[in-house]
């Protein structure tokens, strides 16, 4: 039985030996990036057009060195980081959507939007990519 609490992460995170500083990274980032995780499911948007999402992520990463670019169709957004000099380019992306479903879960951050749930991980994915972007920009 796994503890409360979330006992898994726990023990993935021991895993990592011996520590690397992207890991302690990752720790160290990991109440503030589950805070908008939750953030991000309570408030589920379904489509292209996903403005509380976006406008969520973006002020996650207000302050940061990065270069924001709106999208033309949709309410998405790309941030670019530039590094000192050219050289390799890396991409990250994921989905901001949810799906159309009612949440019956009971967790304290359940959806408050009746017929829209975040059951297929997209609000981990945008927090991941904050996660992400500040321990890229941090390392820079």
């Amino acid at each position: 039985m796994r503890p409360p609490g979330g006992g898994l992460k726990l023990a993935l995170m021991d895993t990592l030996t011996p520590r690397t500083p992207w890991a302690e990274a990752g720790e160290a980032l990991l109440p503030d990036l589950i805070a908008l995780r939750r953030s991000i499911h309570e408030e589920p948007e379904l489509g292209l057009f996903t403005p509380k999402t976006t406008a969520k992520a973006k002020a996650a990463l207000a302050g940061l060195p990065l270069e924001i670019r709106e999208g033309l169709s949709t309410s998405g957004f790309v941030a670019i980081l530039r590094g000192p000099q050219n050289g390799r380019t890396v991409l990250l992306r994921g989905d901001m959507d949810a799906l159309p479903l009612n949440e019956d879960t009971g967790l304290p951050f359940s959806s408050r939007v009746e017929g829209a749930m975040h059951a297929c991980g997209h609000d981990t994915h945008t927090a991941m990519l904050v996660g992400a972007a500040r321990a890229l920009c941090a390392r820079r």
